[in-house]
Order: C-alpha cells, then sequence, then structure tokens
C-alpha cells in the first residue's frame, strides 16, 4: 500500500509540473530570437518567473482568450499561446518556446 501511495503521489506531482492549465504548459520558455526577458518560467498556481538581465523577478499569469497575461506591478503584457505551444509577444517581446 506505501509504494502505491508513493507513486501515486509521484505522478500527480510529474502531472502537475507538465501542465499547469489547458492552455500552456508549466516550464521555462526560452527566447528563440531577440526577445526582451532572457526566459520566463510558467509555475503552477498562478506564478510566473521572468529573468531580465540576469535578474529574476516572479508575476502573476491568468490565461484567457488564447493569451498569457503575466501582470506585475500594476502593468499587463499579454504574449499569445500558439499552435505550437510557443509564447509570442510580437516585434519588442518577442516570441518564447518550452526548452
Amino acid at each position: 500500500m506505501k509504494t502505491f501511495k508513493r507513486l501515486f503521489i509521484l505522478g500527480s506531482a510529474l502531472l502537475l509540473w507538465q501542465c499547469c492549465n489547458t492552455d500552456v504548459k508549466c516550464g521555462t520558455y526560452t527566447s528563440s530570437g531577440r526577445g526582451h526577458f532572457q526566459s520566463i518560467t510558467i509555475k503552477s498556481g498562478g506564478k510566473a518567473e521572468l529573468v531580465f538581465m540576469g535578474s529574476p523577478s516572479e508575476v502573476d499569469y491568468t490565461v484567457e482568450d488564447g493569451k498569457l497575461k503575466l501582470m506585475a506591478a500594476g502593468q499587463t503584457q499579454l504574449l499569445t499561446i500558439t499552435e505550437d505551444g510557443c509564447l509570442d509577444g510580437g516585434g519588442f517581446m518577442g516570441k518564447y518556446c518550452l526548452e
């Protein structure tokens, strides 16, 4: 019984790690070109970590209408969730894909 319980907990943790939301997966997204951020790490619980010029900061996020909304200090940044699962902020923001 203990083995089953451990496997269940491990399997649940892996499932949560793989999928934060039905539209966006948890993990570290990096720029596929010249992105504004070095990386965007999507975590469960509506939290994300942005790395800009080597400095990480934690922000809140939501997913709505095929867009990832990053919110911090009264500002909201929208990134479109593309068909290939990347996050596209357009021109200056750039595009980020899972590592």
